[in-house]
């Protein structure tokens, strides 16, 4: 638990530090917290979410302590900053405030649902966690089901930290942890009752209940990257709080992994922090960002949130960008498209000119039968022809100009596929202003993902025997749904 919370308020530094923020009003009607601060990729489309949570202060009060956002932006994430507000335990109203946030979060930045990591400090780490089990359970109701979930020095046990407030109080020893009970306690009574006469509605809103012999809540967790980081530095504790780890959440995050890590969820980690946590202001506090390293953070987002394994073989380069692309306002399918791109892509008389593979991530529920992939191809390299997947049109001669035509046939379907296609595009080769053919491979790939369809398209001038095509048939080998 964060002790010395209440102490510091007055002295949170609120000048952002060198980047891009956005201030966006989601909530007309809560002028105190329906707001959040969004720090856009510095490149690129939106690869992914990461929404970070605290509580009881204001959302400016995160960047001056942190550089996650900035490390999240160099790697194509969009990462946003709100506060749970003066909520100290998960409930109905916050749940759904959660939702319109994401919510909007996905219509104003186009973030795709399945790309969320959300983390939380202190208590706010009880409704993150919550909110990700009941996204689970009943997703239905909940806008996203996250990917990942992390906590910088989370409360992750009602009940237990219920009694850990309980215990500071009583001992009344003059610490930051003493006066931070002594406010913190009250307001989870006002919102909660005593756990003696309402046991059952903290059992239906704890994240994990240490107490139970049996799975709780945290079932729901057992599919979900869960990286729970905590300051450990029990020494220190001891001397200046007279706290042992009976009076912080550690026991019971790490009893949180170990449980999951019992039921089969190897992706839940408990991280013990490497540095001190230790605020900017220079005042030591157990939920300060300091004791994480932002480039590992999000190196484990990054990984997590790829809800697929799609190769870069050496010497080839990746990119990515929305579907449809803005060069083909006729295609009609939505999603991802990934690229992958050997060095000799645009290099006349190079062995791999104009070969590629490209991932068409879509979402479920679209028509991709072979007229409809075939259409939906032929618009795509209709506008790729006139602009280049630029924002200005090629100067193409009339005398130059040849249809673009797709034309698929279904094949012996390969492992893996729900089925497999062979085809060829006829189009003007627009950087070498003459006819080409490409040979063309499609792969409907078999996917246990509920929201998404994966499909891979191969192409190459050269003839499927040709060596190019061993490493386009790697790059489908290795692929892998996550």
């Amino acid at each position: 638990m964060k002790r010395g919370l209440l102490l510091v308020l007055g002295f949170l530094p609120l000048l952002l530090r060198a980047q891009n923020y956005e201030k966006v009003v989601f909530d007309q009607a809560d002028s105190t917290n329906g707001y959040y601060l969004a720090v856009r990729p510095l490149y690129g489309a939106v690869k992914g979410a990461v929404v970070f949570f605290t509580w009881y202060t204001v959302p400016e009060s995160i960047p001056p302590e942190t550089k996650l956002h900035n490390v999240a932006s160099v790697n194509g994430l969009l990462t946003i900053y709100a506060s749970t507000g003066r909520h100290v335990a998960p409930s109905a109203e916050v749940m759904e405030r959660m939702n319109r946030l994401f919510t909007d979060i996905m219509n104003r930045y186009k973030v795709d649902s399945s790309v969320f990591a959300i983390g939380g400090a202190d208590m706010a780490g009880l409704s993150v966690l919550r909110y990700a089990e009941l996204a689970r359970e009943h997703p239905e109701q909940y806008t996203i089901r996250p990917k990942a979930v992390f906590g910088i020095s989370p409360a992750v046990d009602l009940g237990g930290d219920y009694r850990i407030l309980e215990r500071e109080v009583r001992r009344q020893y003059p610490s930051p942890s003493f006066g931070d009970a002594q406010a913190i306690l009250p307001m989870l009574k006002k919102e909660m009752g005593t756990i003696e006469e309402h046991a059952e509605d903290y059992a239906r809103w704890t994240p994990f209940d240490h107490t139970l012999d049996g799975a709780g809540n945290e079932r729901f967790l057992d599919h979900t990257a869960v990286r729970l980081y905590y300051d450990t530095d029990i020494e220190w504790r001891l001397r200046a709080r007279r706290d042992s780890y009976y009076d912080t959440d550690v026991p019971n995050g790490s009893e949180l992994i170990d449980r999951l890590l019992l039921a089969g969820n190897n992706r839940a980690e408990f991280v013990a922090g490497t540095r001190p946590a230790i605020r900017s202001n220079g005042n030591r506090s157990s939920a300060a960002f300091s004791m994480i390293d932002e480039g590992d953070c999000i190196r484990w987002i990054v990984n997590e949130l790829r809800p697929y394994d799609l190769p870069v073989l050496d010497g080839w380069r990746g990119e990515q960008y929305p579907l449809p692309p803005d060069f083909a306002p006729r295609m009609a399918l939505e999603g991802l498209e990934d690229l992958r791109l050997p060095p000799g892509w645009g290099t006349a008389g190079a062995p791999d000119y104009w070969t590629a593979a490209a991932l068409y991530w879509l979402k479920a529920g679209q028509n991709i039968d072979q007229t409809a992939l075939q259409q939906n191809i032929q618009a795509y390299y209709e506008g790729l022809v006139v602009t280049g997947a630029g924002p200005v049109k090629h100067h193409i001669p009339a005398d130059k100009l040849v249809p673009t035509k797709v034309e698929l046939k279904a094949v012996k379907t390969e492992a893996g596929d729900v089925t497999t296609y062979a085809g060829t595009i006829d189009m003007l080769d627009y950087m070498a202003m003459k006819p080409m053919r490409l040979n063309l491979m499609v792969h409907v790939i078999s996917c246990d993902n509920p929201t998404h369809i994966p499909i891979l398209l191969q192409f190459s001038p050269k003839p499927y025997g040709d060596d190019i095509w061993y490493q386009l048939r790697q790059i489908r080998g290795q692929f892998r749904c996550k």
